[in-house]
């Protein structure tokens, strides 16, 4: 018998199957059909059809005038598939599709990798199903794009971190952060995972490698350094040759007055510091939220038997929580890419849950409740 042919692999492609076609019809229904809807998806669509029109895929515009904003990177995406697709109508939602489905993959084989085929299966269903997912999925915003590239470093880094040494793994998952970083400036959070890592280590919790690494643990920040640079050192260069103010204004716009200032001192979209936890989380991270009663003691007897590996990813997802909790300027979509590193967390204990018929009987009740 062939490996293609072991049942293994066949239950894994079921599953990618599976989780391809949950996707491509909870994401893609309608595909094509609509125009871009006010306020921002009109805007990045533009800039996107310009930025290809032009050839100038260092600095976004809307226009005609310079878009400091954001980083080019779902420009590039949105204008690549357009002169794919030769259309923008099916081009500008297309790579948020995309990266929801490379999520939900990416997921899937964490969680098989690190538990099993089930857990994997299951994190990857609770992510699809969650209402804050869904509606970024569908919807023309660099939100999704952002968490796909969080997912990867995070992938990535756990690899090495809960199924090490691997150091390769752990390089890309810090290429993938930097991906993000160009995307939106958030993406370096996912280099954040190595703090509840050395506290679980330190703690005394097994499933985590416990191998010294010494100077190869900055592999990972050079390689996002790395990411970076391919966009930030050709524009830079470019700034400093052109010798052009609105280019120059539009570079510190875009690295001081939207990364540094946007965090430090919002001038919008304030809200308390509980906003999140509060206003967000309960209901935008559903289905998962109303698993919380069954979930919580399935994550404290984890804690009891000192095992790390669903820790590890609670962990960074109160990390992520209180560093965007901590900003005056909060919008809901900010935590999204802490979604799935939720899910992860959930996934080993779905399947065992899935038989209680108290979960079955709330279940009922809260679909019911939704439709």
């Amino acid at each position: 018998m062939s490996s293609a042919d072991r049942p293994g692999a066949t239950g894994l492609r079921r599953d990618l199957v599976l989780l391809l076609v949950l996707g491509a019809v909870l994401f893609g229904a309608g595909l094509g059909m609509r125009d871009p809807w006010p306020a921002d998806e009109p805007r990045f669509a533009l800039i996107a059809r310009d930025m290809a029109a032009s050839g100038d895929w260092l600095f976004p515009r809307v226009g005609g005038d310079l878009y400091q904003d954001k980083p080019p990177v779902f420009f590039w995406a949105i204008a690549g598939l357009h002169a794919l697709t030769g259309e923008l109508r099916l081009a500008f939602l297309l790579p948020s599709l995309l990266a929801a489905l490379g999520t939900l993959l990416l997921v899937y084989d964490l969680g098989r990798r690190l538990w099993s085929r089930e857990a994997g299966l299951a994190s990857a269903l609770l992510l699809a199903v969650s209402l804050q997912f869904v509606i970024q999925a569908r919807a023309a915003q660099i939100d999704m794009l952002l968490t796909l590239f969080s997912s990867a470093a995070l992938y990535g880094i756990a690899c090495h971190l809960l199924a090490g040494p691997d150091w390769r793994a752990y390089a890309a998952g810090g290429f993938a952060a930097g991906l993000g970083v160009i995307t939106k400036g958030t993406g370096f959070l996912a280099l954040l995972l190595l703090l509840p890592f050395f506290a679980l280590r330190r703690l005394g919790f097994g499933g985590l490698w416990r191998g010294q690494g010494g100077a190869r643990w900055w592999l990972a920040p050079a390689a996002a350094l790395l990411a970076i640079a391919c966009w930030f050192v050709p524009m830079v260069a470019t700034v400093a040759l052109s010798g052009d103010p609105a280019l120059e204004a539009y570079r510190d716009e875009l690295l001081f007055k939207q990364t540094v200032t946007r965090y430090a001192s919002a001038w919008h979209h304030h809200e308390p510091w509980h906003y999140f936890i509060v206003s967000v989380i309960p209901g935008l991270w559903l289905p998962g939220t109303a698993l919380l009663p069954w979930l919580v003691p399935g994550w404290r007897e984890a804690w009891r038997s000192r095992d790390g590996r669903p820790w590890l990813f609670l962990g960074w997802v109160l990390l992520v929580v209180a560093f965007f909790s901590a900003s005056a300027g909060k919008r809901g979509v900010y935590v999204l890419p802490a979604l799935p590193a939720f899910a992860l967390a959930c996934g080993p204990l779905l399947a065992g849950m899935a038989a209680r018929r108290g979960l079955q009987a709330w279940v009922f009740a809260l679909t019911g409740a939704l439709v």
